[in-house]
């Protein structure tokens, strides 16, 4: 079995404005705007078997047809030009998607990035529930150095990450919480959430030396590994909804993720 992902770009415009309905370069977004409205992605994956001559799970043309056309057809009348709630517009977007699929491939998920930092899932094995992916960023250092190793293991092991003034990193921080869509049609009250983690993890650690300034990596090595279960510790029980996992990016080529 083979998971295929595809991304669309568009722009969440007021019904009473046009566009072109010939689509040129659909990686730009389409429909696009000059207008101050949401920009948003939203992304597909199905399962299935490649297809023995094409090696194609899907045509991809059928499947931008598809999510296009909820797009232009469903979001844009209904949600074009006016707030509304990431959930509401992708519980909105599932809903159709599953109803106009004729496709043989199973769709397993749809998700809809309000940002770069922001977006939300539903999974089509529990379509009562939506994921909610937020992303957080700090900066701090830290040393790599393990007491109970003598000094030239510990520079054989950690290498650089090893120099006894320690080095910084801007940290990348991805909270997912799953949960009903609740009164107000939302997951988690984002206010209070937001407040949590900054309360809980970035205030704690954001201008830190790990090492010096952190009691609980006081006996603990902070890896990026580590960092991660970490935040999750200090998450678990405090956010509403189910807190599914942290990811911690120590660069752009490094994270790890904790899922409890």
């Amino acid at each position: 079995m083979v998971h295929l992902s595809r991304e669309i770009r568009f722009a969440l415009l007021p019904p009473e404005v046009g566009y072109s309905c010939s689509v040129g370069n659909s990686w730009s977004g389409w429909p696009a705007t000059h207008l101050a409205v949401p920009q948003l992605k939203l992304r597909a994956v199905i399962a299935g078997q490649p297809d023995a001559v094409t090696g194609y799970v899907c045509n991809v043309v059928v499947l931008d047809r598809l999510l296009r056309d909820v797009v232009t057809k469903i979001l844009i009348p209904e949600f074009g030009g006016r707030p509304a709630a990431g959930e509401a517009i992708l519980r909105r977007t599932v809903d159709q998607v599953q109803a106009a699929w004729e496709l043989p491939d199973r769709l397993v998920q749809i998700e809809l990035a309000m940002s770069d930092t922001i977006s939300y899932t539903i999974k089509t094995e529990a379509t009562d529930m939506v994921h909610l992916t937020q992303q957080f960023e700090f900066s701090a250092a830290h040393r790599l150095h393990c007491d109970s190793l003598s000094d030239q293991q510990n520079r054989d092991t950690f290498g650089k990450c090893n120099n006894p003034q320690g080095h910084g990193h801007n940290y990348v921080v991805e909270v997912s919480v799953a949960g009903p869509m609740g009164f107000g049609g939302t997951v988690v009250d984002l206010d209070k959430f937001h407040r949590v983690v900054n309360d809980e993890v970035i205030d704690r650690l954001d201008h830190k030396h790990l090492n010096r300034d952190v009691p609980y990596f006081a006996d603990v090595n902070p890896s990026v590994e580590n960092i991660s279960i970490a935040i999750y510790r200090w998450l678990e029980g405090k956010i509403d909804g189910s807190l599914e996992s942290v990811k911690v990016f120590e660069t752009p080529k490094t994270w790890a993720e904790f899922r409890g």
